[in-house]
């Protein structure tokens, strides 16, 4: 039993008229009533009732209907999630992130955007490390990742990355710390030996670029407090337990305790990531992708 014989038995159930059925679906009489007998052969059953003037649905017939109709809407709808999933229009997108991921404006107006025009694609975020995102990317169970490092990614052939936006670091200090009320950019030097509250840094990413950029000054950062939420690394800093030194886009986190203080030195910079597969990346993937603008549409292989 196909789909076209539901479709034509649905079509002489509601005509009860072979020739206005016929015509309606666009073929010839003999073919349409050759068919029908071959469904009430393959059922067993028949299904109308035959005379010269009219033609009635059987007890059985009646019964099919509503079968044949409930099935036919539900393949119809198959079809159209089918098609919809295809264009990225439903379904899941899983999005890995780093720490100031959501920070970004740019990302998170894409976010917006792409929950209000995609209402139906279940969005879901994962926080993760480089290693762990660019392992998921791989194997497909992410299909975004959005990662921190001041160089490009190492990464398999099969994940390309794009560098979406390049920000200044800050220092984060508590009101009254002897940096709290300085003008201008900060030094780096100027951070030698200073406490500092951190956030778990990937062993590649912001962690090589935090000892990078201590390194320019012939030292290295002095780690003395972890912590695997911001809003706790935020408080230790405002409790006088240490610094921190914080991507720019952070600085949107606002304490009233706290001051942000721009980093001076070209190794002062940090760079988001964006991690995608380099081919087979899903529809709704690439819809997200677009979102983002030029930059996001400049990813290539590593």
């Amino acid at each position: 039993m196909e789909l076209r014989h539901l479709r034509y038995f649905v079509k002489v159930a509601s005509e009860l008229h072979f020739g206005r059925a016929a015509e309606a679906l666009g073929i010839s009489q003999p073919p349409l009533s050759q068919q029908i007998r071959l469904l009430e052969r393959e059922l067993g059953v028949q299904l109308f009732e035959r005379s010269s003037r009219k033609v009635r649905l059987t007890t059985a017939g009646r019964l099919f209907l509503e079968e044949a109709r409930a099935t036919l809407a539900q393949a119809d709808h198959a079809i159209r999630v089918t098609r919809r999933a295809a264009s990225g229009e439903v379904g899941e997108l899983a999005i890995g992130l780093s720490a100031s991921t959501l920070y970004l404006e740019m990302v998170a107006d894409a976010i917006r955007t792409f929950h209000e025009k995609q209402p139906d694609v279940h969005l879901v975020f994962k926080e993760l490390s480089i290693d762990a995102q660019r392992d998921a990317v791989e194997n497909g169970s992410l299909d975004l990742g959005f990662v921190r490092s001041r160089t490009r990614p190492i990464l398999p052939d099969s994940v390309a990355s794009a560098c979406l936006v390049t920000d200044r670091m800050y220092v984060a200090v508590r009101k009254g710390h002897r940096l709290s009320d300085c003008s201008g950019p900060v030094d780096v030097a100027e951070l030698a030996g200073e406490p500092m509250v951190h956030y778990p840094y990937d062993r590649e990413g912001f962690l090589d670029d935090l000892r990078r950029l201590f390194g320019s000054i012939g030292h290295r950062p002095r780690l003395v407090q972890e912590t695997h939420e911001m809003s706790t690394l935020l408080g230790l800093v405002s409790a006088g337990f240490g610094i921190s030194v914080l991507p720019g886009s952070l600085r949107r986190l606002e304490v009233d305790t706290l001051h942000y203080r721009e980093l001076n030195g070209e190794n002062a910079l940090s760079s988001m990531w964006l991690l995608h597969r380099s081919e087979g990346a899903s529809a709704a993937a690439r819809r997200f992708i677009d979102l983002l603008g030029p930059a996001a549409n400049t990813a290539r292989a590593a």
